[in-house]
């Protein structure tokens, strides 16, 4: 069995590392890196904006680039270690549904949506690697009643509730599961010895995060007195409740009842199809369930009524359905896959079927946003050549200014950080009609503000989204 496990891993972290800088940063990555090296490392001057989702991930990109440099390699990275991390905790399951527990990990080794967003420096994949840590944690803590295995537990749904706003989700997972096997098995008891310190921890870590304190520590300064301030818990509950909820009702990003129902079909067919298979098998045991299949139930049924019901839908969001559809149908029905010759059959087809989705989404088609739904707003290679030709221009001397009204000129100030700083006079990013530069890049929707320039070039930023290169006559 240990032979299984390093052979899963050794392939995680190949999958996950390999060529994990290639594909250039997108928007929200870019802006992700940019505030761990600005505000973080830069200067102690990130506070929580629920926009961009929990501290936990701009503290671990700060992390990594402290102890790596700065760099899209070094960005990305503790995305993917997390998801090395779901991948043991996955196998370790073994424990209690045996073999099984083989079929999970499989899953989120050659997942489309897990691998493609693992090499992504996005919150996703750590909080369902997380939910898979604190799940064997807790269990292994009911077994053995040592309260490191509750306080370790906690850490990682401290992680998750620090990492992004959707903590609401998997702790209504976690506690519904607890309260229905409570009730099922009529023990009501609570371990307080296991309960203090486990609390405890939650508490420090979250109040660590979301006051900034890391940033302050980093810099030597008062975090004590920054952790401990109130501050933080009232912009937390005057900002990140109240927006996640609008989001919800009405978004910008408000896709049809049926869009998650497509990227399942198209990437995610295998955990569909085990999952649906199962049902069955799930009717049988309803009455004599335990605390695994409980958790297995509520994992899904949740995770499909929160996020079909939000307005807000994204592709990323689409790993917080696979993961539970795969960990449902391998509690019900993995067993079955290794008794049930036909099974095996179908199953087989479906893994090296989804292994080739997964490759090709993955490491050739990456940039594709027309006819990958799985990618979203992916920068193009323009904007790796438009960033390679304002260092070339600034080299030269000239003032350069990039110009889009809504501001949408990411992930260039990433990419141009470092010139940012060497020729702070001569580069300007703004969202007013810049003038006196000798070069402007400019959206070509609003490149009429300028007089006295003409047209040199075009770049291809993302998708239908162009910019001009401009020189002043």
């Amino acid at each position: 069995m240990k032979k299984i496990l390093v052979a899963l891993l050794l392939i995680a972290l190949v999958s996950r590392l390999a060529f994990i800088d290639l594909r250039p940063p997108d928007h929200d990555e870019s802006v992700h890196a940019w505030f761990a090296y600005r505000q973080v490392i830069g200067s102690p001057v990130y506070k929580y904006d629920p926009a961009f989702h929990g501290p936990f991930l701009y503290f671990a990109i700060s992390l990594s680039f402290l102890v790596f440099g700065d760099s899209d390699f070094s960005a990305r990275l503790p995305v993917a270690l997390f998801s090395i991390l779901g991948i043991f905790f996955a196998f370790k399951f073994e424990r209690w549904i045996g073999r099984s527990a083989y079929i999970f990990a499989g899953f989120l080794l050659i997942s489309p949506s897990v691998l493609y967003y693992s090499r992504y420096a996005r919150d996703d994949v750590i909080g369902i690697s997380c939910f898979v840590a604190a799940i064997y944690l807790y269990m292994r803590y009911r077994e053995s009643k040592k309260v490191l295995y509750a306080v370790a537990a906690s850490l990682f749904l401290a992680i998750i509730f620090t990492a992004k706003e959707n903590w609401v989700q998997y702790f209504a997972v976690f506690f519904l599961s607890v309260i229905v096997d409570m009730i099922l098995r009529r023990d009501f008891r609570i371990n307080l010895r296991a309960l203090i310190p486990s609390g405890a921890l939650f508490i420090f870590f979250s109040s660590f995060l979301y006051s900034s304190a890391f940033a302050y520590a980093i810099h030597w300064e008062n975090w004590p007195g920054v952790m401990f301030s109130w501050d933080w818990v009232e912009r937390f509950v005057d900002r990140s409740l109240p927006y996640w909820f609008s989001q919800g009702v009405s978004s910008p990003h408000d896709k049809p009842l049926y869009y998650f129902f497509n990227l399942l079909l198209r990437y995610e067919f295998l955990p569909l199809a085990i999952a649906m298979a199962s049902l069955p098998l799930v009717f049988r045991k309803i009455r004599d369930l335990s605390f695994v299949e409980i958790l297995a139930i509520c994992w899904l049924v949740i995770a499909f009524v929160f996020y079909n019901a939000m307005s807000y839908k994204t592709p990323w969001l689409v790993v917080h359905l696979a993961t539970p559809l795969a960990f449902f149908g391998t509690v019900f029905a993995g067993e079955e896959i290794f008794v049930n010759k036909n099974f095996k059959l179908v199953y087989l087809f479906g893994f090296f079927a989804t292994v080739l989705v997964s490759f090709h989404v993955t490491y050739i088609d990456y940039n594709n946003v027309v006819d990958q739904p799985l990618i979203y707003v992916q920068t193009q290679w323009g904007a790796v050549e438009m960033a390679e030709k304002i260092r070339e221009l600034l080299q030269e001397g000239n003032k350069v200014a990039v110009f889009a009204v809504d501001g949408h000129y990411w992930p260039l100030p990433w990419m141009l950080r470092h010139e940012a700083d060497k020729y702070q006079a001569n580069l300007l990013f703004t969202n007013s009609c810049p003038q006196g530069y000798d070069y402007v890049f400019v959206v070509e929707r609003d490149y009429g503000c300028l007089q006295g320039y003409e047209i040199l070039g075009k770049y291809e930023l993302r998708k239908w989204w162009e910019f001009y290169e401009m020189r002043k006559l």
